[in-house]
């Protein structure tokens, strides 16, 4: 039978060998490479987030060139933040040394007067001092304006004179 001295270092042994690599060291990050994106849906006017999840990268940007000229993109938060940001246009987020797993997200502003309808955002990570690079290309969905009346506007009355002053409420914008 082996001694309890024997069976503790045994048992300390596997588990130290079970922990071996689990941090985010840049030489693990090139074979766990990978970026993924959400997709969005909002309305004419407003904000929407793309959230992404990449893991071993260096560089993260996006291509405003697949949307129309008049929609501006901005970075959101990243955790963790990057290291540097290049100034140009789409920005260049960079994690030196290479990041093994960052979330964050670009805020989409949708302009007021946008078509309903698809469009696409394409997301670009690459990776830490390889050549490797990836795209995920996230939908944003623009709701148009709803067909379906509001509570106030199904109301009917059957006097003429009151959908007179309805109509007169309407057009005066109250």
């Amino acid at each position: 039978m082996p001694s309890r001295r024997a069976v503790l270092s045994l048992f300390a042994g596997g588990t130290l060998g079970s922990l071996a690599g689990c941090g985010d060291s840049a030489e693990g990050t090139d074979r766990d490479f990978g970026l993924t994106t959400t997709g969005a849906t909002g309305a004419p006017g407003e904000a929407v987030g793309v959230e992404l999840t990449a893991r071993g990268v260096g560089v993260v940007t996006y291509r405003i060139e697949a949307l129309p000229p008049v929609w501006q993109v901005t970075q959101g938060d990243f955790d963790p933040g990057p290291t540097s940001v290049r100034e140009m246009y789409p920005p260049e987020l960079l994690w030196e040394p290479p990041i093994g797993t960052v979330t964050g997200s670009f805020i989409v502003a949708i302009p007021p007067n946008a078509a309903p309808g698809k469009y696409s955002l394409p997301v670009q990570a690459r990776a830490g001092g390889a050549d490797g690079t990836t795209v995920s290309t996230a939908t944003l969905t623009v709701e148009g304006a709803t067909a379906s009346p509001t509570d106030g506007e199904t109301e009917t009355n059957s006097s003429p004179r009151g959908t007179a002053t309805r109509s007169a409420r309407t057009e005066s914008g109250r």
